[in-house]
């Protein structure tokens, strides 16, 4: 597929250029570090979903992946660092990493108190814990901490539906929104 070598070169011509631009030794903070490390970011992030596919590009992943690592040790204190952690959660569970995702998240709530998306954060633990390790209790005990750490967002709100939700069967979900039948007839049995 000539679409892919095409992404793949640009993926390595992408991490020789960010090795050039962020240096081979250890990482250093500092605003102009932070600043190239960010700007190296922005440039490589559109590519993540190259020529408008919804599939991820593995090697852009991989790359993004390091990078925002790179930008939180760099720059921990720089007010961006929780996005940027947020974002490599985001992309370590597109990657089957769910595990480490949730540890992310865990993290992000626990040390970015003033972060906007901290309750988003601590409701995604519960999310990916329900449906991609279908672990049913830490998803509960997920949802009521939401609820009472965060009372009043958005996320305490779809807790509370997650919660209602949580033990109930596909067909059981189906009948409480009152979708038991099928919306368009040609779908119906004949």
């Amino acid at each position: 597929m000539a679409g892919g070598k095409g992404l793949v070169l640009g993926a390595l011509a992408g991490g020789v250029m960010l090795g050039a631009v962020l240096g081979c030794g250890p990482s250093e903070g500092g605003e102009a570090a932070c600043e190239d490390r960010a700007r190296a970011i922005g440039e490589l992030e559109p590519k993540l979903f190259a020529g408008g596919s919804t599939e991820v590009a593995p090697a852009v992943r991989d790359s993004l992946l390091f990078l925002y690592a790179d930008f939180a040790n760099a720059c921990h204190d720089d007010p961006r660092t929780p996005e940027m952690l947020f974002r490599r959660a985001d992309l370590l569970r597109s990657r089957g990493a769910v595990r480490e995702a949730l540890n992310l998240l865990r993290d992000i709530h626990d040390h970015y108190p003033t972060y906007p998306k901290r309750a988003r954060a601590a409701f995604l633990v519960g999310f990916l814990s329900e449906v991609e390790l279908n672990d049913r209790e830490q998803a509960r005990t997920t949802y009521q901490q939401v609820m009472e750490v965060h009372p009043g967002t958005e996320e305490a709100r779809w807790a509370q539906e997650a919660l209602a939700n949580l033990d109930l069967t596909p067909g059981q979900i189906l009948s409480k929104l009152g979708a038991d039948e099928p919306a368009d007839s040609a779908l119906a049995p004949r």
